[in-house]
């Protein structure tokens, strides 16, 4: 319908990713202001995007690196102390975070002795997982263990995982009886755990696939993102990637998991599980992968180039797109999700950026914008299609997002998912379409200069 002119240009790449932090940049390239003195946010900028997968199937005798590194994960998530995973990814220098359990020992330094132990055989480990899911009377505990741990290993991530929201009774999150609990407990619970705990990255699992996906959803995605910004440290979710109960998710549900969180500025993944410990998953029981292998594959991929700029971005708005959808033969809008602003509220939105339109109808045929702004306060925003169904591929799921900027706006600038490199999008007349797949989104800015961190 409108015609754009996309001439592809070229993105300046700076070398060393693991250097990056003490390097000086090379000739010809610019490097984003360290602004951040937090160490998760270090950690974060100072490494590729983080993409892993749980792993702890067999004793990990059937997890095989190269199959799990063709799949999109750069870090592996070891769940139990299984030497034969730790030994697989020493032996390849691949990645690892190692998630220790609470019954490794009496005091903050059994903790530090036992990875010790794991870390002078593999010297791979580059981040520690605490605990997962902690309620209230666990977190100072929990806090004494991060705090001997970060000590001991500088130079590891080390945090913890928040329970998820959605719990009918407060008791769940720790509190003593239901009778003492505020109504906004599960608040309260995060802003708990997130103080308390002072872990490097702030995590929470979240797993909306077969269980309604009601609007607690992007909820609890704010409540995240919120307390994240507010305590200036990156924030990490693990997404569904298990049947549970009514099938795994679709290629459109994995993707809606994956951008849908990069629009709420998430800067870490991890999918839970790769083998089918809860129930069919990533690859089968004899290490086989399944169809949603594929799917994560090119979407890892997609996620991966993104990151690479995303890790130097700051959220500064999410905005709801809303559809629309046919009532008794009348067009309607749909209804945004409890907790949410309409994107045109949002003050951080392109003030050039007039109007979005989704051209197609119908319930749940709704988009997110996400806003971001980089150390040298240079804007950014990104576009995420949210229709997907447990039946559909994403190419099933496409929608077509029409963005209509003022006339002073004559090209617009994305980072291309599939190459990693930039794209100078020209608008006609003020128009820009974009045929997006189901849960699939893209990111953008208005002005020359370079993407950070490519």
């Amino acid at each position: 319908m409108f015609k754009r002119l996309i001439v592809i240009t070229e993105c300046l790449a700076l070398v060393g990713l693991a250097a990056y932090a003490s390097a000086s940049p090379p000739a010809g390239t610019s490097a984003p202001a360290q602004t951040s003195t937090s160490r998760g946010e270090r950690w974060v900028r100072s490494h590729p995007f983080h993409i892993s997968a749980l792993s702890s199937w067999a004793d990990g005798k059937l997890w095989e690196v190269d199959q799990y590194r063709e799949g999109g994960f750069n870090t592996l998530l070891v769940w139990d102390p299984w030497d034969t995973l730790f030994q697989k990814s020493a032996e390849a220098g691949f990645p690892f975070h190692y998630n220790v359990h609470h019954r490794h020992g009496k005091t903050p330094q059994d903790y530090v002795d036992h990875v010790q132990k794991i870390v002078d055989k593999y010297p791979v480990c580059t981040g520690l997982l605490v605990h997962d899911e902690p309620v209230l009377w666990q977190l100072e505990k929990v806090r004494t263990i991060c705090d001997a741990l970060k000590e001991s290993f500088p130079g590891m991530l080390v945090y913890s995982n928040a329970l998820p929201m959605g719990a009918r009774r407060a008791t769940k999150y720790g509190f003593e009886t239901e009778d003492n609990a505020p109504d906004d407990f599960y608040q309260i619970y995060v802003d708990q755990f997130a103080k308390v705990v002072n872990g490097d990255v702030l995590m929470v699992d979240i797993y909306p696939i077969n269980d309604g996906h009601s609007s607690l959803y992007f909820l609890n995605l704010e409540i995240i993102r919120r307390k994240g910004l507010e305590l200036g440290i990156p924030y990490w979710l693990f997404i569904q990637s298990w049947d549970r109960g009514g099938g795994k998710p679709s290629e459109s549900d994995l993707r809606f998991q994956l951008f849908a969180l990069l629009a709420y500025g998430f800067k870490g993944i991890s999918y839970f599980t790769y083998e089918p410990l809860r129930g069919p998953a990533i690859t089968d029981k004899e290490s086989k992968p399944t169809s949603l292998y594929y799917h994560a594959l090119r979407a890892n991929m997609e996620v991966a180039n993104l990151g690479k700029t995303l890790r130097f971005l700051k959220s500064s708005g999410i905005g709801f797109v809303t559809g629309q959808h046919t009532n008794n033969g009348n067009r309607q809008n749909n209804p945004t999700p409890s907790g949410m602003r309409h994107w045109s509220s949002l003050k951080t939105r392109p003030q050039q950026l007039l109007d979005i339109v989704i051209e197609d109808s119908g319930s749940g045929k709704d988009a997110l914008l996400g806003t971001f702004e980089d150390d040298h306060g240079h804007d950014y925003f990104m576009i995420v299609n949210l229709w997907h169904h447990e039946t559909m591929s994403a190419s099933d799921a496409a929608q077509t997002v029409v963005l209509k900027f003022d006339s002073k706006a004559k090209y617009v600038t994305r980072l291309s998912r599939e190459t990693g490199v930039c794209e100078k999008l020209v608008l006609s007349n003020g128009l820009l379409q974009l045929k997006l797949h189901g849960g699939t989104g893209d990111l953008f800015k208005l002005h020359d200069e370079q993407f950070p961190g490519l």
